[in-house]
Parts: structure tokens; C-alpha cells; sequence
């Protein structure tokens, strides 16, 4: 009777832990975040590895010719790890998996990137000159208010929906030292549009 117990006891035990095991990551449960990331991560790898600067300056290039190409997204997870500010002038960072997040923001930081861009027109003769479109909907700020930090959201929206491909640019004007380069491949942050954001069930 008693080994009985301690065989259920142990064998549910193990179907406890067993299902944690093997339990996916929660960035691993999308199909296109996970390729993005492990997209991220082949280029990272071989030139963090290699020590050469020409060759992390490129792996810094490719990740963000890879974080354009993404465009919209939907139902991805992450982490939700800091947000400022207040309703009109919001900032979030999203953690989309190992020491990679998303950073969406709105109208006081709008305000000031729309004049600098405007500033430097010429050197973006290709972007549009017109407002740029906030970084968070309304819905995903009324959604702020009931999460709290370090939960898992669910979210979608759009890679570089907002003056990301800008500050990209301005950034490769301005030129970067290896340093920089290689603090972004190893722990890279893009510019999103956030539309959606839930409690990841």
C-alpha cells in the first residue's frame, strides 16, 4: 500500500517535471520570433567569436537588414521589463527573447526625432517628411495599465513602424566604434510599432 503511494507520489511527480522540461521558451512558441532570433543569433555568434571589428560591423548590418525585413508581427511574446513616462508620453521596452527587446515609444520622443529629422531633411531624402506615427495604439497603452513588469504579454504590431529605419540611418552617418557594434550585436534593441498588447495566456 505504501509503495504504491510513493510510486504515484514519484511517477506524478515526474510527469510534473518531465512537462517542464520540455516545455518551450516563451519566445520560442512563434514561429517567425523564433526564426528572427535565431537569425539573430547565427550572425552574432561566428563574429563575437572571430574578435574581428570589420566582421562584427557587419553582423551589426545584417541584424538590422533582418529586423527590417520582419515588417508586421502578430501574437509574438515577450517580456514586459520597463515602462515611462505616462499615457501621452509613453516608453516600453519588450524583452523578445534572450537579451533581445523591442523599444516603442510616443509623442514627446516623436516630437523631438520628427525635429531632428526635419532638421537633417536632406541627408533623408527617401523617408517621408510627414509626422511619424506613435509607437504604442491606443489600445495597447489602455492595455499598460492592467499588466504589470517582468509579466509575458502577447504582442503585435509592426518592426520599425516608427522611425526606426531613421535613427538606423542617422547612426551610420554619424559612424559607431567597435564597441558600440558590439554591444549592439550582443544585446540588440529595435524600434516596433506596438498595436496589440495582452496577457500572454
Amino acid at each position: 500500500m505504501i509503495a504504491g503511494r510513493r510510486s504515484l507520489l514519484f511517477g506524478g511527480l515526474g510527469l510534473v517535471l518531465g512537462g517542464c522540461l520540455f516545455d518551450r521558451a516563451y519566445y520560442e512558441k512563434n514561429a517567425q520570433q523564433k526564426a528572427f532570433l535565431d537569425g539573430l543569433q547565427a550572425l552574432a555568434k561566428p563574429a563575437l567569436a572571430s574578435n574581428n571589428p570589420l566582421q562584427i560591423e557587419e553582423a551589426a548590418k545584417q541584424s538590422v537588414a533582418l529586423w527590417a525585413k520582419i515588417g508586421p508581427f502578430s501574437d509574438w511574446r515577450a517580456i514586459l521589463r520597463t515602462v515611462e513616462g505616462n499615457a501621452q508620453n509613453v516608453t516600453i521596452t519588450l524583452e523578445i527573447g534572450p537579451q533581445v527587446t523591442l523599444y516603442a515609444f510616443n509623442d514627446g520622443t516623436l516630437s523631438t526625432l520628427n525635429s531632428i529629422l526635419k532638421s537633417t531633411g536632406d541627408l533623408f531624402s527617401s523617408r517621408p517628411r510627414e509626422t511619424l506615427p506613435a509607437g504604442l495604439s491606443e489600445s495597447a497603452i489602455a492595455a499598460l495599465k492592467t499588466l504589470r513588469l517582468g509579466q509575458t504579454v502577447s504582442i503585435s504590431g509592426r518592426m520599425g513602424e516608427i522611425a526606426g529605419s531613421g535613427l538606423i540611418d542617422l547612426s551610420r552617418l554619424l559612424g559607431k566604434s567597435d564597441a558600440e557594434h558590439r554591444q549592439f550585436v550582443q544585446t540588440p534593441r529595435f524600434v516596433a510599432r506596438i498595436e496589440t498588447l495582452a496577457a500572454s495566456e
